[in-house]
């Protein structure tokens, strides 16, 4: 990452080639990555048209990662039919306004992180560029949005952000039918875990926010046993292993499996994984369980 680029961008920490932009990934027949490898977008090309969900954190990203990935996909010429955003943090929206103004595409959010992500202070701060995106359609928990010949299934993801959004869909692996999820959080904030200072909302917010997180946990999972849901992704590719497959599926042969279709025990696994740290972070948010000194 150059200075200029640091400048644009002071938010961003770690290491800075992980923001560099990866080659597209193509994971199914219809499902696309474009992006760095902590954040990027994913498509889902249906007979309507493309729908995007969620935007990364760089204000440039339809110049700097959309444009390029699509014409490199083969994509460029397709209609952009919406954008889809799980939840209200800098790093899932940032984007938004640009691909907006490019395609004329609506935007969704849920009630509550439309709101959230104007007075949020992980959003806030001297540091963090103040672009919100207009949020042209409020998304709901049960809403099932129709596109062509997909459907996308919105989810309760709330306890990473008070409302942040799961999305489920069907995706086609040489033209068999998978189910895929998309778990849209996945940390618990909390007091001692927060990574711009002091917790600002205190315990009570926190241990509400890590018990609704389990509970919206169960809700994925038992829509996950009722659709047999054998692919998992998070919109941060390191913690859904997309890269990983990614490379699994560069030495694939004919009739192997996709490395992405990781059956129902699988996506159990991930979020087991979730529903365990949220208990734990109720634990570790309050001195309840300690006697006092």
């Amino acid at each position: 990452m150059d200075q200029a680029e640091k400048m644009k961008m002071p938010h961003r920490g770690g290491k800075p080639e992980v923001y560099e932009t990866i080659e597209p990934v193509q994971m199914f027949d219809d499902l696309f990555f474009v992006g760095n490898q902590r954040q990027g977008i994913f498509i889902l090309k249906t007979s309507e048209g493309l729908v995007l969900m969620d935007a990364t954190d760089d204000v440039d990203a339809c110049e700097e990662m959309l444009e390029p990935g699509l014409k490199a996909l083969g994509l460029d010429g397709e209609k952009i039919c919406a954008l889809l955003i799980t939840h209200g943090h800098l790093d899932h929206y940032l984007g938004a306004p640009g691909i907006r103004e490019k395609y004329g595409c609506p935007v969704g959010m849920s009630p509550a992180d439309t709101a959230y992500m104007s007075w949020s202070h992980e959003n806030m701060g001297p540091h963090k560029p103040q672009v919100l995106p207009r949020v042209d359609r409020l998304l709901r928990p049960g809403d099932v949005l129709a596109y062509g010949d997909h459907t996308v299934e919105i989810l309760d993801g709330a306890g990473h952000t008070p409302g942040c959004l799961n999305f489920a869909f069907d995706v086609h692996d040489h033209g068999e039918k998978h189910h895929a999820v998309m778990m849209g959080g996945y940390g618990i904030f909390g007091p001692g875990r927060y990574h711009d200072g002091p917790y600002p909302y205190g315990v009570q917010w926190s241990v509400d926010q890590a018990l609704l997180y389990a509970s919206t946990c169960v809700r994925l999972w038992e829509h996950c046993k009722e659709k047999g849901a054998d692919v998992f992704f998070n919109p941060h590719p390191h913690l859904c292993d997309l890269l990983k497959h990614a490379e699994e599926n560069k030495n694939r042969k004919d009739g192997e499996p996709n490395a992405y279709v990781i059956g129902l025990e699988g996506v159990r696994k991930w979020i087991e994984d979730r529903f365990n740290a949220s208990l734990e972070s109720v634990q570790a948010f309050t001195d309840v369980q300690k006697p006092v000194e």
